[in-house]
């Protein structure tokens, strides 16, 4: 072979082994690596949410490659959370959102100040499928059984705003329930809905049992009476935790209706899971490989769950995202009970349940 081919083989060879070589190494490189990864919590500071947000990412940000720091952002709003995602947030993948599940009922039901669409959205994971719930009311109404509670008239709940995933579930069981002109009183902070109650300013409130028996135990010793229970997305009521009273009946018992039980049917699909961990569409490919697969690192990590139930007073019971999607999948498709929902999560009256 002549020595000049022989040379330019060569050549290309080198270039090859160099080019190539350099373009493995930027390829390997964490996406997070030197960077900030900014938290959006659609929640009040102090409240459970904020607990599950940060019981996931400071196991998020160990597993992730590149170990980013992570700096939260709270917009206690959901609908303003997630408007703030759609509208503001650079599509870097430098931001994710951390927000309850309302952001897709919202979303889908156009509900009121919403500037998003529910497919401005790729689903990460969830710590938990959310939930039971429970109604708890203050001692002096003595509500201990539904036929009392549907039986009292004018019952005050204090929330976070029209959209709050708690506010929702209070009108939900006010709808199943054909509860008498209920009312909501809204702006409170989630610490500051558990005052109101205490103050005698508002009546009742939902919240979850794992997180009642966290913060709010000592309640019942007090006379706060827990007339009925709903079960999470996945089926689960009291049994989750033997430490509270069992026995009390469920939300669905009541629903003895064709309309209420397709309601409830379309909310249990509406919500695919508890608080979940979101990314913009249009992020670089790479960041949500990565995140996705911190999340499910973190969600095997048995120093997670136990740092979960300490801060949160929960049991995790992770949802990978795929399983997120497959429930989105199940979402009936019939306008009546579109409509109806869309008008139990707003802010007007209640619609009627037959």
């Amino acid at each position: 072979m002549p020595d000049f081919r022989r040379f330019w083989i060569s050549i290309v060879i080198v270039c090859l082994f160099l080019f190539g070589g350099v373009d493995r190494q930027v390829t390997a490189a964490p996406f997070y690596e030197g960077k900030t990864l900014t938290l959006v919590v659609g929640t009040s500071p102090g409240g459970t949410g904020d607990f599950r947000a940060r019981a996931a990412s400071q196991y998020l940000r160990r597993h992730l490659p590149g170990n980013p720091a992570v700096v939260y952002k709270y917009i206690r709003n959901p609908i303003q959370a997630a408007n703030y995602m759609a509208r503001v947030a650079k599509r870097d993948g430098h931001t994710i959102i951390f927000v309850g599940p309302t952001l897709y009922s919202n979303g889908i039901l156009g509900a009121r100040g919403v500037r998003y669409q529910p497919d401005d959205f790729i689903p990460l994971g969830s710590p938990s499928p959310g939930g039971p719930y429970i109604l708890v009311a203050r001692p002096d109404l003595r509500l201990n059984t539904v036929e009392e509670l549907k039986a009292y008239k004018g019952l005050r709940f204090a929330q976070r705003s029209v959209g709050h995933s708690m506010y929702i579930l209070d009108r939900l069981m006010a709808f199943t329930l054909d509860l008498q002109e209920p009312k909501w009183i809204l702006g409170y902070s989630s610490p500051e809905v558990d005052t109101a109650l205490e103050r005698g300013e508002a009546d009742a409130e939902t919240t979850t049992l794992p997180g009642f028996l966290q913060d709010k135990g000592h309640w019942l010793k007090q006379g706060f009476t827990i007339p009925v229970i709903m079960k999470n997305t996945k089926g689960r009521g009291g049994e989750v935790d033997p430490a509270f009273p069992q026995g009390r009946p469920t939300v669905n018992t009541y629903a003895d209706s064709a309309l209420k039980r397709d309601v409830l049917a379309f909310h249990n699909a509406m919500r695919p899971s508890g608080m979940l961990f979101l990314a913009s569409k249009g992020i670089p490919e790479q960041a949500v490989t990565e995140i996705k697969a911190a999340l499910a690192k973190t969600w095997a990590d048995p120093a997670f769950a136990k740092d979960f139930k300490r801060l949160t007073g929960e049991t995790a019971d992770p949802m990978l995202a795929e399983e997120i999607e497959r429930n989105l999948a199940n979402l009936p498709k019939d306008p009546k009970i579109n409509e109806t929902y869309k008008r139990i999560i707003g802010g007007g009256d209640l619609p009627a349940s037959r």
